[in-house]
């Protein structure tokens, strides 16, 4: 039995989708990581790689959901569908809290590094 063909016209938005949610949950994970570290007192080397990883997955996160927020729009001037400015807005909270805490472990990096 044939598995059911993927309409190509929705590849890329599911295919976006599903990256940004497993890059989101990677990002909660890593941010409980660092807590329990923080807790557990974790070798400072440990902690800066945590903090490196997790500016790498911050900025994917970012990335995607933007990306996520240009194709619900693109798709909505055409059709004049309200589920895709619904969709769009979905995308911003991921987008709106990997910028917020890239900027507070961006901070957290910057102060523990020294000078």
């Amino acid at each position: 039995m044939m598995p059911p063909r993927i309409n190509e016209e929705k590849l890329l938005p599911l295919l976006i989708n599903r990256t940004m949610i497993f890059i989101f949950f990677m990002c909660i994970v890593i941010l409980f990581l660092y807590a329990i570290g923080t807790n557990q007192d974790f070798i400072d080397t440990t902690q800066h790689s945590l903090l490196r990883l997790y500016v790498v997955f911050a900025v994917f996160l970012v990335t995607t959901s933007v990306c996520g927020i240009i194709i619900n729009i693109v798709r909505f001037l055409p059709q004049k569908k309200t589920r895709y400015l619904i969709r769009a807005g979905g995308y911003m909270l991921p987008a709106l809290f990997g910028t917020a805490t890239l900027l507070a472990v961006t901070f957290i990096f910057t102060l523990s590094s020294g000078s």
